[in-house]
């Protein structure tokens, strides 16, 4: 006996049941009397149990059997004592092995004190396969007991290894789109033959797209590992032999020393698994494997659809050629080596034109000798994929590629159906090594690469660098901030800007601005409301100003008892959602804001924006709030739109008002839109106002009200009130306000 074992060898086999030769059954003995241990190894001296020798491992207690089959995966029968150092540890134990585990182990009670543990309720409580008193174990027993006990574990392990199997190739249908789904079927198909047969010795799965291509391997094991990918004649000239003869069929066939099965699919894919065994296999082994056969029919089926979509994922269906999702996964694939390489966007043409001009199927004849220019040009090493309409990303590894290659490869013209069609190509090189670590982000930022922030000029070749890089990564942690700031308002202000009377000086109302402060610094407006804009942050946003607004009017009324009126800029992404209008209302009415309280402005995109914000602008003048055409004369107006929309206020921009002076005032278009407005009886706000002679220019041409750094800057709500005195003024400033460039 070593390290408490006893091996006991034979030869012989007096069982249905062939396991793998060279391999013993692990029995443990656990029993605090050492004469048991002696007379256990006694009984079962020179027996094999279905061709296996015994492999005996002795325990003295509980806590040493523990120890000793720690690190045992397969241990068939352990035979315990109830009462050792406890009454209960053999109990104790039975519970341990499971935690351990050693769920397939078949365990069996035996005990000198019967009263100790009653066998009704052992049996009842515990998963045993037997439960004896030391004297009715006697050999014969005991033989029959262990050769009963290792068929039921040897059974469960053979279900336990097809679960395994099985696993595998539901597996592969979790992974639909990536590359080693065959092979994650084929690893499948071998782990549950093997376990079916109780083999573990040496097989292949090799397999094909049709009957014309050469079989190649998809996985093996044991002296077929580790061949991946070549083909199986190269191989072994025996199994492609046995291959090609054999024909597609769920019934596995014998040759030689291998078990072979052979598979077709509808789309003419092959699959052909061998397996060497290292023992005969029974009838019921084989009814097994014809069950399983039909299952892997049936899986190899389903796989080659899948392969197929696949493929049609990583395909442009219209001109064939690699798309996006190749381009992602070769860029994924150059990631994993290293920082080298560099990827690139190349835009061949105005797709859209080139339709228009030349009809689509010169034009697509065009990409593809575009395409086939940029694979000559970039190597066998580079992949070049359609990553939008008239242009092709790719992913060159080696860092090959170069601005002047790309710009020879793509400055000739082309000529297709005897037309000569002139190129001008563009094209952004990134640097792999300038992407960020978070392979996440790296993907974005090379797709935004892609759509680069700064327009490539017609024929240049450009560098994606650091800056646009920077530029991405601080846009990137503006928008995580942003959600998380919306959620709680943390370093969100809300400011007021006055509107005042400007024959009168008197400030009528004010207009809410929002400013946003973030590790110190202070995000423009122009910055953090675009990203709110895109990322549906806005209608949190517009809540907190409205909450805010709401508080403010309540405590400030104007000295004849009315509130002064604010103005809240409403975003068109809200607008363009259905229902905003209702849940403003809600909010509205919730925060006790009345219409004489507050006015809304909107901008000019909604006269382009199509029926859903102008019904919602409606719903709101319906119940009495007053609308504001911000930015006037800047993007679509139109009369048509004045006359057909709610709006009670038009507001001059500021950028026809910065030129205005006493001299050009009769000419400026301020003259025009003032007349327009007083023609609608709407009233009119011109914004930017900064000089005096601006101010005076306005009056004269009877513009009524404005704003601007010449009546004040934008301030903190808390503070508006002291830095404004809400009386009307004679004249002359009503607070100083050095003019600035814009106001904010």
């Amino acid at each position: 006996m070593e390290n408490g074992e006893i091996e006991l060898f034979d030869d012989s086999s007096d069982s249905d049941i062939m396991p793998a030769r060279g391999q013993a059954w692990n029995i443990l003995i656990v029993d605090d009397d050492t004469e048991v241990h002696r007379a256990t190894a006694y009984s079962i001296k020179d027996i094999t149990i279905f061709g296996r020798r015994l492999s005996l491992i002795f325990a003295s207690s509980a806590r040493e059997a523990l120890e000793k089959t720690a690190g045992i995966d397969e241990l068939a029968v352990a035979i315990i004592d109830v009462v050792m150092e406890t009454p209960d540890a053999g109990l104790e134990l039975v519970k341990a092995l499971r935690e351990q585990g050693l769920h397939d182990t078949r365990l069996v009670l035996r005990t000198g004190f019967p009263g100790y543990a009653p066998e009704l309720s052992v049996v009842t409580n515990y998963e045993i396969d037997g439960y004896f008193t030391k004297e009715e174990l006697t050999r014969t027993r005991l033989i029959s007991l262990l050769t009963t006990a290792i068929r039921a574990y040897e059974n469960i392990r053979i279900m336990s290894r097809s679960r395994e199997g099985l696993e595998l190739i539901v597996g592969s249908a979790r992974q639909l789109y990536k590359r080693n789904d065959l092979e994650m079927f084929a690893q499948g198909v071998l782990t549950q033959v093997a376990a079916l047969l109780r083999v573990s010795s040496s097989g292949l799965v090799s397999g094909s797209k049709s009957e014309d291509d050469k079989m190649r391997i998809i996985t093996g094991i044991g002296r077929y590992a580790g061949h991946q990918g070549k083909t199986l004649e190269e191989v072994d000239e025996t199994l492609a032999a046995m291959c090609a003869n054999s024909r597609a069929s769920e019934e596995p066939f014998n040759e030689g020393d291998y078990l072979g099965m052979r598979f077709e699919s509808d789309l003419g894919a092959l699959l052909f698994a061998a397996l060497e065994s290292d023992h005969d296999v029974t009838p019921t082994e084989l009814d097994l494997l014809r069950l399983f056969s039909s299952n892997i029919s049936v899986g190899f089926e389903n796989i080659s659809l899948l392969e197929a979509l696949n493929k049609r994922a990583f395909t442009d269906p219209i001109l064939d050629l690699p798309n996006l999702n190749a381009f992602e996964d070769a860029l994924n694939e150059a990631l994993d080596r290293g920082p080298e390489g560099y990827i690139a966007k190349v835009q061949v043409c105005d797709y859209q034109s080139q339709v228009a001009t030349f009809g689509t199927i010169v034009t697509r004849k065009l990409m593809r000798q575009a395409y086939n220019r940029l694979t000559a040009m970039a190597g066998d090493t580079c992949q070049v994929a359609l990553v939008g309409e008239g242009a092709f990303g790719i992913v060159d590894p080696n860092a090959t590629l170069l601005p002047e290659k790309l710009a020879e490869a793509l400055q000739c013209s082309y000529i297709i159906d005897d037309i000569e069609m002139a190129s001008s190509p563009s094209s952004i090189i990134l640097q792999i090594r300038d992407l960020p670590e978070n392979r996440d982000d790296a993907l974005t930022v090379a797709t935004a690469a892609q759509v680069p922030t700064r327009k490539a000029e017609s024929e240049a070749h450009i560098l994606y660098g650091k800056r646009e890089r920077l530029a991405w990564e601080r846009s990137n942690r503006l928008r995580n901030a942003l959600k998380r700031d919306s959620e709680t308002f943390s370093g969100l202000a809300t400011y007021l800007q006055p509107k005042v009377d400007l024959m009168t000086g008197e400030i009528i109302g004010a207009e809410a601005l929002m400013r946003w402060t973030i590790d110190d610094e202070s995000v423009p407006p122009s910055e953090f409301i675009p990203i709110a804009e895109a990322t549906g942050l806005t209608r949190s946003l517009t809540n907190f100003v409205l909450r805010d607004v709401a508080a403010w009017v309540k405590a400030n009324a104007r000295p004849d008892g009315q509130p002064f009126r604010v103005s809240v800029n409403l975003s068109m992404a809200d607008l363009n959602v259905p229902g905003f209008a209702a849940w403003l209302l809600r909010r509205l009415q919730a925060l006790g804001l009345q219409p004489p309280m507050i006015d809304f402005e909107v901008t000019e995109a909604i006269a382009m924006s199509g029926e859903v914000p102008i019904e919602q602008v409606r719903e709101l003048a319906k119940q009495g709030y007053s609308i504001s055409l911000d930015d006037f004369g800047t993007g679509y107006s139109s009369l048509a739109h004045l006359e057909r929309l709610p709006f009670q206020t038009v507001k001059i921009d500021r950028s026809f008002v910065s030129h205005l002076t006493g001299a050009n005032a009769t000419k400026s278009l301020c003259t025009v839109i003032v007349a327009m407005t007083d023609l609608l009886g709407m009233d009119c706000v011109a914004e930017g106002i900064e000089t005096e002679e601006q101010r005076d220019a306005l009056s004269e041409m009877g513009c009524r009200f404005g704003q601007g750094f010449l009546f004040g800057r934008p301030v903190p709500m808390a503070d508006f009130s002291e830095v404004f005195a809400l009386v009307p003024q004679s004249g002359g400033n009503v607070a100083d306000g050095t003019a600035q460039n814009s106001e904010a």
